[in-house]
């Protein structure tokens, strides 16, 4: 009797183990089928990531993998996400759990995984409450990622999903003070980082990672075009992602913009045709973006100022999470009343620009 119940008990602790994930980074077939979901969920084929999930809740019921994949299937099935909107308080609530799991993975041993999901579920966390103004509420989660971010460091050989979080902190800890010295003074409690190494880390993640392999493709478009002044390079990373994912508005509003950037007039045309044709949010996009088309192609002053007016107007729903593209229909209406004399109306939409966005390439000529 003795002998069975300790039988009993060692097939329960052997069933457990994918329950806790002690090796879902060396679960080849689960990792494989979280890339294919992951891959879905970015182009926005939420119905097929939905068979992933379901996969993880069977096989990894209580490790963070499964919530925080439930979380981003919240963050990009509602884009943009907005508090009090449909998603919103699923997506807090799951990414809660998913750091709450992550502790439970660190006190049972499992420093690699634990650090991993805690710091990213805290990440999409304070990228949510800032896109939507809240920075306040991000306080709180600062220096527990800055900890993980440090020890991302020690683990990155283990499991490649570091690199993109090494790569990102070897970049921007160099670089943002470098574009904002106001912050250097601060910059210097930090550990140094090294932005030559940032980039090849972030490009080494964009290839052989499964969870961020996308984020790091992003990241190194947003890096070429805002800090490395390489337009090429950005039009390249936004057009892999359109292409690899043709289901998400967000990759094809950043192509178009890139396009625009670049001064490819005629290829942004049809994405920006597309945009306009979409739900509320993409349709403001692709409005201001249809602005600056008139104003640099077509040299149609007034239309592109009905454009820009009008994207102004689609804006207002979004509050916070339109600031950046609105600062393209602020300038270009400077623009506009600085061709017509009146300097107090180009003052005024130029400060108004500055405030929604601080971004040099949105300002150049």
């Amino acid at each position: 009797m003795q002998f069975s119940k300790l039988l009993l008990l060692l097939l329960c602790w052997i069933s457990l183990q994918p329950v806790f994930g002690a090796d879902l980074i060396n679960d080849s077939s689960t990792m494989d089928q979280v890339r294919i979901g992951i891959n879905q969920i970015y182009n926005c084929d939420f119905d097929a990531a939905e068979n992933t999930l379901v996969y993880l809740r069977k096989s990894y019921p209580s490790h963070p993998v499964t919530s925080f994949f439930e979380g981003l299937i919240y963050y990009w099935k509602y884009y943009p996400l907005i508090p009090g909107n449909p998603g919103a308080v699923e997506f807090e609530e799951v990414m809660e759990e998913t750091w709450q799991r992550s502790r439970l993975l660190k006190e049972d041993g499992n420093e690699t995984e634990g650090v991993f999901f805690e710091l990213m579920s805290r990440a999409f966390i304070v990228m949510y409450y800032a896109d939507n103004g809240h920075s306040s509420r991000a306080i709180s989660h600062l220096g527990k990622i800055y900890r993980d971010i440090m020890a991302s460091f020690d683990l990155q050989n283990q499991f490649n999903e570091f690199f993109f979080i090494t790569g990102l902190y070897n970049y921007y800890r160099e670089a943002y003070p470098e574009a904002h010295p106001v912050y250097k003074p601060a910059a210097v409690f930090f550990r140094k980082g090294d932005k030559t190494r940032g980039i090849e880390m972030l490009k080494f993640a964009a290839e052989e990672t499964d969870f961020l392999h996308v984020e790091a493709a992003l990241f190194l478009s947003l890096i070429y075009i805002n800090y490395e002044n390489k337009i090429d390079s950005a039009v390249l990373y936004a057009s892999k992602l359109h292409q690899n994912y043709p289901g998400n508005r967000y990759f094809l509003s950043k192509y178009a913009e890139m396009l625009l950037v670049d001064k490819q007039y005629k290829a942004a045309l049809d994405p920006i045709l597309h945009l306009m044709s979409a739900d509320d949010y993409n349709k403001m996009k692709g409005t201001i973006f249809m602005g600056i088309y008139e104003e640099k192609k077509m040299n149609n002053a007034e239309k592109s100022r009905i454009y820009y007016e009008e994207g102004l107007r689609l804006a207002e729903a979004f509050d916070e999470r339109a600031n950046y593209i609105k600062a393209y229909a602020f300038i270009g209406l400077s623009r506009y009343f600085l061709d017509k004399g009146d300097d107090k109306q180009a003052r005024a939409y130029k400060k108004k620009a500055k405030n929604a966005a601080d971004y040099a390439y949105i300002f150049s000529d």
